[in-house]
């Protein structure tokens, strides 16, 4: 069920909170403790003394849930993006009709416009980027939980993000290493995201850094007229804008995100405090539909090919890219189909953050992760086939 969901205006008061510092506070886990990424190790849910009738595992010929009865809405935000494919393919197919959720969807232009409306209790779920803002958000107390993935790139076939240089510059060599980076125009979309963290890895690998560029904010679609114009020399592009430039002719994916990165966890799913303390049963459910998703999705776009059709019409559906062609050119974003979260990535994002003076106030990882909803959906499903 979808339906369109208007925000209090609370929202603008909380908007004010992200960009101060303060101290920090740990909120309760799904388990009514804090879930610890110090290790880089994910928490071990703590099992519940009788699971609800939703999480019985799955029999041998599927998984069979009880539907809460009445049904319960969620309110979720979403950027329309084809990284939230999980959620879309989890509605379209009825996996959360399955565990008795409807979804009330709010449509976004960023994900930072998500973080206050989540911790006033105006959305449920959001999905977001591991960005500053969601750091000094919890550095001030507004316990929000990561609990999921929601797009990484764990290898070049599902590397989404790419670094492009323009066409002219490439032919003519003048860019061949990452210290011809020096002296460029580059862009990201905003300070204080994935996209800057990205620039900053290309270039250290140069020996540069953001003092050596000439370092500018716009969003994708500008992009594809800067590119074309001479107005950047170089920028962060996620897909489906890379294959597009490309097709264009006027910037080459010259790097990929695994190149100069690795595995970056460049967008998560975020439980308000309120879901997560209060409401565990149906944030359990929530995941479990959730995850269902992302195994059709990397069935779809995995080597099985598996259903590709059905989730290309449904991302077309949902997201802003419409033309099926582009799911035959674009690289899809890398969704981890047990839901798993790179903790490492986002250790060094926020470290990066930190020594920039974007998150003033240091923030304990442990107090913005909470890990067991996801491994609990892991023990109900069992891990993906591949």
């Amino acid at each position: 069920m979808l339906r369109r969901a208007t925000l209090a205006t609370s929202v603008i008061a909380l908007l004010a909170l992200l960009s101060a510092c303060g101290g920090q506070a740990a909120a309760p886990s799904a388990t009514g403790g804090t879930s610890s990424a110090a290790a880089a190790q994910p928490t071990t849910a703590a099992a519940p003394a009788a699971k609800p009738e939703a999480a019985q595992a799955p029999s041998a010929s599927g998984y069979h849930p009880t539907p809460l009865n009445p049904p319960v809405t969620l309110k979720v935000g979403t950027v329309n993006s084809t990284s939230d494919g999980g959620i879309f393919i989890a509605m379209e197919k009825g996996y959360f009709r399955d565990e008795g959720i409807d979804l009330d969807t709010e449509n976004f232009q960023t994900a930072a416009q998500m973080i206050a409306p989540l911790g006033a209790g105006q959305l449920d779920v959001a999905t977001g980027a591991v960005a500053a803002g969601l750091f000094n958000a919890v550095a001030r107390d507004v316990p929000l939980k990561v609990v999921a993935d929601k797009g990484s790139t764990p290898s070049p076939e599902w590397d989404f993000n790419a670094l492009m240089v323009r066409k002219d510059l490439i032919d003519s060599g003048q860019v061949k290493d990452y210290a011809d980076l020096k002296g460029l125009t580059i862009a990201s979309t905003s300070k204080g995201n994935s996209t800057e963290v990205d620039i900053a890895s290309a270039l250290e690998k140069g020996g540069l850094t953001l003092a050596d560029i000439n370092f500018v904010n716009m969003s994708f679609p500008d992009m594809v007229s800067a590119f074309a114009n001479h107005a950047i020399d170089a920028g962060i592009v996620i897909e489906p804008f890379v294959s597009r430039i490309e097709s264009q002719g006027t910037a080459v994916r010259w790097k990929g995100t695994t190149d100069f990165y690795g595995n970056q966890q460049v967008a998560v799913i975020m439980y308000g405090p309120a879901f997560v303390t209060e409401r565990q049963d149906v944030a359990r459910r929530f995941m479990i539909a959730y995850i269902r998703g992302v195994r059709d999705y990397n069935d779809a776009f995995g080597p099985k090919r598996q259903g590709r059709d059905e989730v290309v019409q449904i991302l077309i559906k949902h997201t802003t890219v419409k033309d099926p062609k582009d799911y035959e050119q674009m690289r899809p974003a890398g969704l981890d189909p047990d839901g798993k979260l790179n903790l490492d990535s986002m250790r060094r994002d926020l470290e990066y953050y930190e020594r920039v003076g974007l998150v003033p106030t240091p923030v304990d990882l442990s107090k913005v992760v909470d890990t067991d909803f996801q491994e609990y959906a892991l023990q109900v499903l069992g891990p993906y086939q591949r």
